[in-house]
């Protein structure tokens, strides 16, 4: 973990925490993120092995489980991929309680960046605009032609996606017909310049760090924990303890140890909306989360 260091005396706590973010100590927040912050969205997350996405894959005939991932598959055959976002994508699309409390620091001047490793554009339903977001994996937000690099918005590409028989289940540019493909990073692919380019300020000045939602299993994005100064706060907060990944990611050797142990970490198991919730409450920011206004993308709306 660099060159932060264990200790058993003083630890921080949650508690503390939301005291000292309530008094306004805090003011370089950095938020890491991950698929537990869009459970209750109803989002599931693509990248990730789970037991769910993996049964759906076999109707696909694919030579391999994560072709359908890679970068190189999506180029020869984009119809597979298209076919499971359209089986397990919502056709609503709404801001978690979690999302709205990324908001509510940026609205109090405190946020610095968040770093998310999902793809489903919800940070910026819920207001936070592109420069306080890093998309480790991409986003759906945007899409282009792979032709002629023609530009579409989560709308287009939505209706696209949810209505297979105007275009063979692949979406097509309006201007060449070529295949669009969402701006996302596949398996094979780098990630983009603007992960490495701003980690290392954002991180090195960072006075808080919040991890949301991520088992922090999968390299390069779970690198970033161990970049803040020593002494700096660490939360953890996610439904199973961090380097988890379960069965299948420990089949597919994803498991990777990251330890939450020195005095100034905390680690909160727990849904993140229930743990949002309290901290708010107890910082008496509760009606300001519940004021937090998102945007809804329903089926009807595109």
């Amino acid at each position: 973990m660099g060159n932060r260091s264990s200790s058993s005396s003083s630890r921080m706590t949650l508690d503390t925490i939301c005291t000292k973010l309530a008094a306004g100590d805090f003011k370089n927040v950095v938020i890491m993120c991950g698929a537990g912050v869009s459970t209750a969205a109803g989002v599931p997350d693509f990248r990730s092995p789970s037991a769910g996405i993996y049964f759906k894959l076999r109707k696909y005939n694919l030579p391999y489980p994560e072709a359908i991932f890679e970068g190189s598959y999506f180029r020869k055959n984009p119809l597979p991929f298209y076919s499971l976002v359209r089986d397990i994508f919502p056709e609503k699309l709404c801001p978690t309680t979690t999302h709205k409390f990324f908001r509510l620091l940026m609205d109090k001047g405190i946020l610095t960046r968040i770093y998310t490793q999902n793809i489903d554009a919800l940070e910026f339903l819920a207001g936070l605009p592109p420069e306080k977001v890093v998309d480790a994996h991409g986003t759906f937000l945007r899409s282009y032609c792979m032709k002629c690099n023609k530009n579409y918005d989560l709308g287009w590409l939505k209706h696209e996606i949810f209505h297979p028989l105007t275009n063979n289940g692949i979406p097509k540019c309006s201007s060449c017909g070529g295949i669009v493909r969402p701006d996302i990073i596949l398996f094979g692919e780098s990630l983009p310049a603007r992960f490495w380019s701003t980690s290392h300020t954002d991180f090195g000045e960072c006075d808080l760090l919040i991890v949301f939602g991520t088992s922090l299993a999968v390299a390069p994005f779970n690198s970033l924990v161990g970049k803040p100064r020593q002494g700096v706060p660490r939360v953890y907060i996610n439904r199973t303890k961090p380097g988890q990944t379960g069965l299948v990611g420990w089949l597919m050797g994803l498991g990777r140890s990251i330890d939450f142990r020195d005095k100034d970490d905390v680690v909160a198991l727990g849904d993140c909306d229930s743990t949002v919730i309290k901290m708010c409450n107890d910082m008496n920011w509760g009606d300001e989360l519940n004021n937090i206004k998102v945007i809804t993308m329903e089926a009807e709306m595109i």
